[in-house]
């Protein structure tokens, strides 16, 4: 499944598309209620079956709830219930919460109630165009969404064939994380970070300032609080930009490429904005997503792994602290910039892990294969 956006053209009309996801807010929080209720009362949470039953006889009975299509509400109910179960789980910190209107930002268009033509989509009887930017096939769903500056896009989730890339290059790189240097790779290129927050941060505190001194529900209120919101839109569009084209350099030049796993969480405690204008977790992911275009291998090495601390001959030096960046080996006497250390390293245990890894997989496959034959 590949999501394409496409921006709709702003006019009159979306009033009813802004009305929708404010109608899919008020559904969003009459489950919460229903859940809270249920959870203080028995102890549990209502499944979806049972909570998309109650709320179609509710929609049958509001008008209001009417205007959005009977499997719109549906998937509603099936976030609500998604999110409760990542909470029993322990995958979530918290329960789902209430949302105001303004905060919930989209709904879902799956099989009925929408039509599709060139740049044109139909939602009931209305007609919203939209700026087509690429082509487009084999929809299975849209998504209706709504950003911080009221600005609506269509995303198209599309069935369509794996995008496969050839590689230029088939080396294998170590890549160590940093703070004053994003990346430092085990062949010895070091990759600056653009700190986009970094640069625009006397424009978001004059911003800030000028957001702080307005009346609380005036006009000028909301117009300072869009400028803000704009500049912010702006440095995640130019950061998302600049992780994808490296993302795409690393796995075309490179076969296998080992990073570190790490507690982005305990990091961002320890060094809070710096880590976040750094963005180590979403670059991973983009990392991920095109090396399987390109048919790249990412290993992850454990965290736990002394990378930085580990001399070539085998000694670990436990004394070394996070300010230095350079220290010499009490065994063999080399000299060690720690981070291009650190890089190379990774990519040494990475492959052991790799191998490691393939090795439990195929005696894995062996066993099966052993045990469907004597079957």
């Amino acid at each position: 499944m590949y999501n394409i956006s496409f921006k709709a053209y702003n006019n009159k009309k979306l009033k009813q598309i802004h009305q929708k996801i404010n109608t899919s807010a008020w559904i969003w929080n009459y489950c919460i209620s229903l859940q809270k209720r249920y959870y203080s009362l028995y102890g549990g949470y209502i499944n979806a079956n049972r909570l998309q039953k109650h709320i179609a006889k509710l929609r049958n009975k509001n008008p209001k709830w009417k205007e959005l299509n009977s499997q719109s509400v549906q998937e509603i109910c099936q976030r609500v219930d998604e999110s409760y179960k990542r909470f029993f789980k322990g995958l979530a910190k918290r329960p789902p919460k209430f949302k105001k209107a303004k905060h919930f930002n989209s709904f879902v268009l799956k099989q009925s109630g929408w039509k599709i033509e060139d740049n044109i989509l139909t939602i009931g009887k209305t007609r919203y165009k939209f700026s087509k930017s690429r082509n487009y096939e084999n929809i299975k769903r849209i998504v209706v969404k709504r950003n911080k500056l009221g600005e609506i896009f269509f995303i198209l989730c599309c069935d369509l064939k794996p995008i496969k890339y050839e590689r230029v290059g088939n080396a294998t790189i170590g890549i160590d994380f940093g703070l004053k240097v994003l990346l430092t790779l085990s062949n010895g290129q070091e990759i600056q970070s653009p700190e986009f927050f970094k640069s625009n941060l006397k424009a978001i505190k004059s911003l800030n300032r000028q957001l702080s001194k307005k009346k609380k529900g005036s006009k000028n209120r909301r117009k300072a609080l869009k400028n803000l919101q704009r500049v912010h839109i702006n440095i995640s569009n130019k950061r998302d930009d600049y992780e994808w084209k490296l993302a795409h350099e690393l796995c075309k030049n490179n076969s296998f490429i080992a990073i570190e796993d790490l507690n982005i969480e305990a990091m961002k405690r320890l060094w809070g904005r710096k880590v976040s204008d750094l963005s180590f977790s979403s670059f991973v992911l983009k990392l991920e997503q095109v090396a399987n275009k390109y048919n790249t291998v990412v290993q992850k090495v454990d965290r736990w792994f002394a990378s930085s601390k580990t001399c070539t001959c085998g000694v670990v030096n436990k004394e070394l602290k996070l300010s230095d960046r350079e220290w010499v080996c009490s065994s063999c006497g080399e000299i060690h910039s720690r981070d291009l250390l650190a890089a190379n390293n990774i990519l040494r245990q990475g492959i052991v892990e790799y191998k490691s890894k393939c090795k439990t997989d195929l005696s894995a496959t062996y066993d099966d294969g052993k045990e469907s034959h004597s079957l």
